[in-house]
């Protein structure tokens, strides 16, 4: 019995070992896919696209909250938060000003994933 707790264990430990670079680079990659959204409706709100701006929003809003879920990064939640921003000031609206402004938000957002990096 003792045996089997041991095997067990020793299982245990190489599978998540195994696993932790697998993680590490998932988190990566959520990342990497946060920026290129953002980055994405940043270029749809300078060309004054907000439906489309506010899509990548939200794209790169999930993407970031699976990557703060992996790894919780205070840059990642405070990109998260001028995400959020930018879809409140964007929704509803053909206002260049309020796309203007909206676009300075996902830059900011975008700032802070590339310093999570």
């Amino acid at each position: 019995m003792k045996s089997y707790r041991l095997i067990l264990a020793i299982f245990g430990a190489i599978y998540s070992l195994a696993l932790t670079p697998e993680l590490a680079f998932a988190e990566q990659q959520y990342l990497e896919q946060a920026i290129s959204e953002t980055s994405e409706a940043i270029e749809a709100g300078k060309a004054s696209e907000g439906a489309s701006l506010i899509e990548h929003a939200d794209r790169a809003f999930d993407r970031a909250r699976s990557a703060v879920w992996q790894n919780p990064v205070d840059h990642i939640r405070q990109g998260m938060k001028f995400l959020r921003k930018a879809v409140k000031v964007a929704k509803g609206t053909n206002s260049d000003k309020r796309i203007n402004r909206a676009v300075e938000y996902m830059e900011t957002a975008k700032t802070h994933f590339e310093a999570a990096r």
